[in-house]
């Protein structure tokens, strides 16, 4: 009776499980991939659902599922500096990038899915844009940038990429508090990129952890990121290394690497940033 009654509950169990993520799914609807290639093209037909476009009031893209069907992008933008919003949106089989934002200004991707793809999201020749609290998994790349300058990449989980976050000639960019995991690579700094500040990041399980041809900071205001393959002494106790992390000989390092991952890193970054 005993023996029923547990696998009852199991399958009820299995069965609420199931429901949940069909439910979850449910809530995104079908969409053909998105292209826009100017200004006036945030139209109702490629997936705009609110918005004027001013920093007050952006276009909203939001509530898609698409299955590139290995199209060239999910999401497409080119030539644009309006405000705009692509939220909650989940994209596989690009076979270029899930979401591809050229020539773009003041543009935001939050909370989106990407997974799948040839990159998960690619900024070309892209400044001042956001992408914060995505998840990027089984992509070629997770986050790209092309000669892409003061952009800011928070809070998202970038796990099982061949290369999780890598930059192109791009500089002045905030990488902060973001979880790179189990990826070939980490963190690929290449092209001269400079003068980016990559902290309060979480580098865990990844093959290699990051590289950089030229000088970007890796720490500020006495923290840095946490590495899971580094070990050394922590004399005063205070969750800092006391020997810093090399990222190469000539100079790039993280001053203060983190003894343990840093906790409730979601939702710090802007907080951060702006002291």
């Amino acid at each position: 009776m005993r023996i029923r009654a547990l696998l009852g509950v199991a399958c009820a169990f299995v069965l609420f499980v199931g429901v949940v993520a069909v439910a979850a799914d449910s809530v995104l609807t079908d969409h053909d991939p998105i292209v826009i290639g100017n200004d006036y093209e945030f139209t109702a037909q490629n997936g705009v659902v609110s918005g004027s476009g001013t920093i007050g009031d952006p276009y909203i893209i939001a509530g898609w599922k698409i299955d590139a069907g290995y199209s060239r992008y999910g999401i497409s933008i080119h030539r644009t500096d309006r405000y705009f919003v692509i939220r909650n949106v989940k994209i596989s089989g690009a076979s270029q990038a899930g979401i591809f934002l050229s020539y773009v200004e003041n543009g935001t991707v939050k909370d989106c899915d990407l997974s799948g793809n040839w990159i998960g999201i690619a900024l070309n020749f892209a400044s001042s844009n956001l992408v914060k609290d995505c998840t990027l998994s089984a992509n070629t790349d997770g986050i790209h940038l092309y000669f892409s300058h003061d952009n800011d990449i928070f809070d998202n989980t970038v796990a099982k990429n061949d290369t999780a976050i890598w930059l192109d000639a791009s500089n002045s960019c905030h990488i902060i508090g973001n979880t790179l995991e189990n990826n070939h690579m980490g963190a690929y700094l290449d092209l001269g990129s400079q003068g980016n500040l990559i902290y309060n990041n979480v580098f865990s399980g990844n093959v290699h952890n990051a590289h950089s041809v030229d000088v970007n900071a890796w720490d500020k205001d006495g923290r840095g990121n946490y590495w899971s393959d580094w070990q050394a002494i922590d004399a005063n106790n205070d969750g800092i290394w006391d020997s810093p992390y090399v990222i190469r000989s000539e100079g790039d390092q993280d001053n203060f690497p983190l003894v343990a991952p840093p906790e409730e890193t979601k939702g710090k970054s802007k907080a951060i940033v702006g002291n």
